[in-house]
């Protein structure tokens, strides 16, 4: 499946955002963007799009400042890691109890 890439402006729009605040977030790198060639114009991924979307709320719905969203990102990411290590954990225990049973 190929990615999907919004424009800068369209992150603009969609968000709200006046274009200092992404600036913002990507000097304190919470969000990246990247080139596309040739036109070499900035573009967010899908996945950058969802954490934007989690930043905007973070920061207008519960008021959190720049430093508290860097901190949930980061626990946030921590959890889905240890989910995915779970995950294969469980995973590799299932088939060892299949491995077992007649």
């Amino acid at each position: 499946m190929a990615d999907e890439y919004y424009f800068r402006k369209q992150v603009i729009e969609i968000f709200g955002f006046d274009e200092q605040f992404l600036d913002e977030l990507e000097a304190e790198e919470l969000v990246r963007s990247e080139r596309l060639e040739p036109s070499r114009e900035s573009v967010f991924t899908r996945d950058q799009m969802e954490r934007i979307r989690i930043i905007d709320n973070l920061v207008r719905e519960l008021e959190v400042n720049l430093a508290g969203v860097e901190v949930i990102l980061e626990m946030r990411e921590n959890m889905l890691r240890m989910q995915r290590q779970f995950d294969v954990i469980l995973q590799t225990i299932v088939e060892q109890l299949r491995g077992k049973l007649p």
